[in-house]
């Protein structure tokens, strides 16, 4: 079965990204590279388009955050008036056991708290994320702070929840779930929309990386820029993901079928990639070989950051 195999995030700083999400979660090393020319075709990119990625991961298996900074076509930065109730990815929910250690460097970095509840071992708090613009919750869990942090979901705020709920369940065929296994309406205080009146549901596919899907009717929520693009501030996608070819091939099949057709479809051994760019839908469906996850930065480097070791 497919699964939520990586949140992608471009950023308008990669070091300032990268310490962040190192210092204040505990994310770790996992490697990164340069990309240009045809590879950036399965983005929809040209030839011209440059940009650095990056990989962290944290204690799950088989997931990842992947960073990027475009230099080519240049970023553009989040709407200075954008709010979570916007249409496309817009939050993610990030599970920490040590998480005064984690509130201790978001007031170091002055970064932007927006809200916080519930009593010590059950806290939350969401803010922005510094460089990439989207809300974060930090969710506090019991466990050994050592072993790393936990991505627990990924929002999507749409326009036709109907549409996104078939999608999700016949077209990936992941499990639909009651939207209050994540989250109350009083929740939306968090991110700033005290108040908000939505609908949605929660979509489980083979992990336990969920994704939280949501149509706001009060604030109602606003279309993308019509000339945005993959390379804007913010969370770029979600990557779907299976270790088998055969398993992403035949839902590849299955979104063409049903109009969702990638720029561009790469395939290699036991490794395919490719992107879908339909505003509502945007997401990477990619399969990952077992015996590779250092190769594609599943697993931390061997060298953790100079920044971390040198002190």
């Amino acid at each position: 079965m497919l699964g939520v195999v990586q949140v992608a995030i471009n950023t308008v700083d990669m070091p300032g990204s990268l310490r962040f999400y190192s210092e204040a979660f505990g994310f770790r090393n996992a490697g990164g590279q340069c990309n240009w020319g045809k590879v950036l075709h399965v983005q929809g990119l040209g030839e011209e388009g440059r940009g650095l990625l990056w990989w962290l991961t944290g204690r799950q298996d088989f997931f990842q955050l992947e960073l990027f900074h475009y230099t080519e076509p240049k970023q553009r930065p989040m709407a200075a008036d954008w709010r979570a109730s916007d249409h496309g990815w817009t939050r993610i929910g990030v599970a920490v056991a040590d998480f005064d250690g984690c509130m201790a460097i978001v007031a170091r970095d002055k970064v932007t708290m927006m809200g916080c509840s519930g009593k010590k071992g059950a806290r939350r708090a969401a803010i922005r994320d510094p460089f990439a613009g989207m809300v974060i919750e930090i969710i506090e869990i019991e466990g050994d702070p050592a072993e790393g942090p936990e991505v627990v979901y990924a929002t999507s705020s749409v326009s036709d929840l109907e549409s996104a709920r078939e999608f999700y369940a016949n077209q990936l065929g992941f499990e639909i779930l009651p939207l209050e296994t994540l989250h109350a309406p009083e929740d939306e205080a968090l991110w700033g929309l005290p108040g908000a009146q939505r609908q949605g549901f929660v979509a489980k596919g083979a992990n336990d990386v969920r994704i939280e899907v949501l149509r706001y009717d009060q604030p109602v929520g606003r279309p993308k820029d019509k000339a945005g693009k993959i390379t804007d501030q913010g969370i770029m996608n979600l990557a779907i993901g299976s270790r088998s070819v055969a398993e992403v091939s035949q839902a590849l099949d299955t979104l063409k079928k049903n109009g969702l057709v990638p720029p561009l479809k790469v395939s290699a051994g036991n490794n395919i990639c490719a992107y879908i760019l339909d505003r509502e839908r945007e997401l990477e469906f990619a399969a990952y070989p077992e015996g590779a996850d250092d190769l594609y930065g599943f697993k931390p480097a061997t060298i953790d950051f100079f920044g971390a070791i040198i002190k």
